[in-house]
């Protein structure tokens, strides 16, 4: 098993109030699964993510990665086992140092001693690792990564998550960011890399027809809890105004997230 958790509750003290972010969730995925999360706004989705990485600690419960208890382990400590995508293309990538500096320090991740030198070797390597993404990245290793468009740059970022091989991928509503050509080419290039590499992802999405269509596994998160749990066979049968009216039953009442399932960005 790459991940399990087992009855992880997380709350946040604002004041006097206390808000209930993860209620006992218990999740477990093995080598090679793509899981999608789907929820509402507050349902727990990026706080669960945080708890798996590491930036936050949970009140109580167990986090175990690759059999290691890692509950109590800082986030640079399980950097080595997990890749992290964010929705904002800015936060992946040092914009100040080249495509090519950056794409060196993806593969450092991990590695003592590896030197960042640029030989003619190493410049062919990555041109060729860049490549595949199909943006002509691979003619501009020189320039810096802040030069680079939205698109471009998380496309780099999720590259950069995949190259160390980590036993884990967890991407936070990545291309939520992203005008929708660049949302399906990032999506695309994201579903090729995991595959290639056998990758262990959990993705938070907020539109329901990406849960849908990706991965092998559908989750729906509630209130803090894992209120749904599908299979490849169970969601392939779904419609999107199946996925609606799922949420629906549960009380959920957020327009924003029921107009994104049917395709409509929210922003």
């Amino acid at each position: 098993m790459i991940l399990e958790l087992s009855g992880i509750w997380k709350i946040f003290r604002l004041g006097t109030e206390a808000v209930e972010a993860l209620c006992g969730v218990d999740l477990a995925l093995e080598e090679g699964e793509f899981v999608t999360v789907i929820g509402s706004n507050g349902a727990g989705k990026s706080t669960l993510l945080n708890v798996i990485a590491g930036t936050c600690r949970p009140n109580r419960g167990k986090v175990r990665i690759g059999g290691r208890d890692v509950t109590k382990w800082p986030a640079h400590r399980r950097a080595r086992w997990i890749g992290r995508v964010f929705q904002d293309p800015l936060k992946g990538t040092a914009a100040h140092m080249t495509l090519a500096e950056n794409l060196a320090l993806a593969l450092k991740k991990g590695r003592r001693g590896l030197s960042l030198l640029l030989t003619p070797a190493r410049k062919r390597y990555l041109r060729k690792l860049l490549e595949p993404l199909g943006m002509e990245l691979e003619r501009r290793l020189g320039e810096r990564v802040g030069h680079l468009s939205g698109g471009e740059r998380q496309a780099v970022t999720v590259l950069m998550a995949t190259l160390a091989r980590p036993k884990l991928l967890l991407l936070d509503e990545h291309t939520a960011a992203l005008d929708p050509a660049n949302a399906e080419k990032v999506l695309e290039i994201t579903e090729r890399l995991v595959e290639e590499s056998r990758i262990t992802t959990l993705m938070v999405t907020h539109r329901m027809d990406q849960a849908l269509s990706l991965g092998n596994r559908l989750i729906m998160m509630h209130k803090g809890k894992i209120r749904l749990d599908l299979s490849a066979e169970e969601k392939e049968h779904l419609s999107v105004a199946d996925l609606v009216d799922l949420f629906r039953q549960l009380g959920v009442t957020d327009d924003a997230l029921l107009l994104a399932g049917n395709g409509v960005d929210k922003t």
